[in-house]
């Protein structure tokens, strides 16, 4: 009877197949309970259709390195609300002629350290210096036949104490009060006044005070737009710039426009609250 027994429970362990645990299929899965596709974690993921394919069918060889196998699973666990821990513990660790093949890599190729950086330095400093010195020495090469400070000579004239009065001169005597202006001097004054009245029609100013909420666009001769905005209530605008102005007023009655500091009158440019002049 225990001989029977024995034997059947031998038969039904050794029909058990035990699978190992596979992290593609557990995957493939959850998202297929989940009603998600390819697809859909593709665009979720942003993880091309052919990867997902491949970690499903755990074909790790078509992925690349175990650090991008573990991120993906990461990822594609958190997505499917997975615990990432177990599918982490049971993918294949990364084989040791990679990483000895990485080492020799990272042994060939050189990296800087901090005495080639100062040598570097130092070289370029080296080099700056020089490049300094040749322009200083040219500097004094072109300027060496130039003198320093021209010397002149002064010559002393002597003048007779009294000088000859013209007899036309004697003759005509001027009142004491009498002022005699060259006409150099009275044509300099002309082109200062003139140059003074010039200088006065190239700037002028603005000044526009709100008690109302006001829409002003200035504009002045060269085209150029001073101010156009919305201007709130008790704030004050300063403008300058070329005579004539142009000036479109959106609110009449809550602005003072002044003008060379004088007040403007609005009334006879509003056009139902709305004021359209030329400032010249």
């Amino acid at each position: 009877m225990d001989n029977s027994s024995e034997n059947t429970l031998g038969n039904a362990s050794s029909s058990v197949e035990v699978r190992p645990f596979s992290v593609g299929a557990t995957l493939r899965e959850a998202r297929e309970r989940l009603g998600l596709s390819l697809a859909d974690v593709e665009s979720r993921l942003k993880f091309a259709s052919h990867q997902i394919e491949a970690l499903e069918t755990d074909s790790f060889t078509r992925l690349p390195e175990i650090s991008f196998v573990r991120r993906f699973v990461r990822s594609y666990a958190k997505l499917l609300q997975l615990d990432p821990a177990p599918l982490l513990a049971s993918l294949p660790t990364e084989p040791a002629q990679s990483s000895l093949h990485t080492a020799s890599v990272a042994i060939d190729v050189p990296f800087p350290n901090i005495y080639t950086t100062r040598r570097i330095n130092i070289i370029w400093l080296s080099i700056g210096l020089v490049v300094i010195a040749i322009i200083l020495l040219l500097f004094l090469w072109l300027n060496r036949g130039m003198p320093i400070m021209q010397q002149t000579t002064m010559e002393t004239i002597e003048l007779p104490s009294t000088l000859p009065i013209p007899a036309s001169m004697a003759t005509a005597a001027l009142p004491s009060n009498a002022l005699t202006v060259s006409p150099e001097v009275s044509t300099a004054t002309k082109i200062i006044q003139t140059e003074l009245k010039s200088a006065s029609k190239e700037s002028a100013s603005i000044r526009l005070k709100f008690d109302e909420n006001s829409w002003v666009k200035v504009t002045d001769n060269d085209g150029k737009v001073l101010l156009s905005q919305l201007n709130s209530s008790g704030s004050e605008k300063y403008l300058k710039g070329k005579p004539p102005f142009s000036v479109v007023i959106g609110n009449t009655n809550g602005i003072h426009l002044y003008y060379q500091g004088k007040l403007v009158e609005l009334a006879p440019f509003s056009n139902g609250g709305t004021a359209r002049l030329t400032l010249e």
